[in-house]
């Protein structure tokens, strides 16, 4: 599992764009909920932004270094550092604007 943590901060800190984590369960009536929220926002952010998804109880470890108690958590890095940490259904508009505001064009 060393490796995995290895490579998913080596995600983080060498991403040219900012990375949207969203950590999930596929019985999380939010989590479903946040599905097409988040394929909406790529859409509309395009190339400037990442959008990775994990499947929480299949990486307990990962939940664990995160301390990811709740589903759906979303983090969002740019450049290796955690910009906002969120828990919970987040309209498009409300999630949009968190993104913007972290990391300004």
């Amino acid at each position: 599992m060393s490796n995995e943590k290895k490579s998913f901060k080596q995600l983080i800190q060498e991403s040219e764009v900012p990375i949207l984590v969203d950590i999930y369960s596929e019985t999380c009536g939010p989590c479903i909920a946040l599905k097409p929220v988040l394929k909406e926002l790529k859409n509309k952010m395009g190339e400037g932004l990442r959008i990775i998804k994990i499947n929480g109880p299949r990486n307990r470890q990962f939940m664990d270094e995160w301390q990811i108690q709740a589903f759906p958590t979303m983090m969002l890095f740019d450049k290796g550092e955690m910009k906002w940490r969120h828990m919970g259904y987040t309209p498009l508009n409300h999630l949009e604007r968190m993104v913007r505001d972290a990391v300004p064009a």
